[in-house]
């Protein structure tokens, strides 16, 4: 007779069981991977070029700075915008790909890559560009409603603080 085990003891057919129970997920993870690996098509886009893109025209920081100068969605490589599609077109030389004007905007992809704006998207040109907002040149703070200073205190010129430290360091 094959033994079970006793209650609460992990005998032989509980050992089985229990192998049984960890081989399924381990099957299960394997299984999934491997479907994943088949499913999802592989991303194209490199960050190197990315980098390149960077250092060449100094635009790490800016809006350029991002899969959007060369993809429409970052999905995968197969969403290029037309200067992601000069690019690969261009065996990934950007400097092959300046004079062109990628989106058909009228202006070259260098022009707007300088000006800060996507060379793929004609609707993003220098033209278009907002226009940065004017610095205030007044102030709208209000008055404080009551003094700091003692009453009385000569204030003095504000050109010459050391007349006021001077006015407050003598003695009473």
């Amino acid at each position: 007779m094959a033994d079970i085990g006793t209650e609460g003891s992990p005998g032989p057919a509980r050992k089985v069981v229990f192998r049984r129970l960890g081989v399924i997920p381990v099957l299960s993870a394997l299984m999934s991977m491997a479907g994943f690996g088949l499913l999802v098509s592989p991303a194209l886009s490199k960050p190197e070029y990315l980098a390149e893109f960077n250092k060449r025209y100094s635009a790490q920081g800016t809006k350029l700075d991002s899969c959007s100068t060369c993809h429409t969605t970052a999905q995968d490589a197969d969403h290029l915008n037309p200067y992601g599609a000069d690019f690969r077109k261009a065996n990934h030389d950007f400097a092959a790909i300046e004079g062109l004007d990628s989106d058909g905007d009228t202006f070259k992809n260098a022009d707007e890559i300088q000006a800060g704006t996507f060379p793929g998207d004609p609707n993003d040109n220098p033209n278009t560009k907002a226009k940065p907002k004017p610095a205030p040149t007044t102030t709208t703070t209000k008055p404080f409603p009551f003094s700091l200073l003692p009453n009385g205190l000569p204030i003095g010129n504000p050109s010459t603080p050391g007349q006021l430290l001077s006015i407050l360091d003598e003695p009473r």
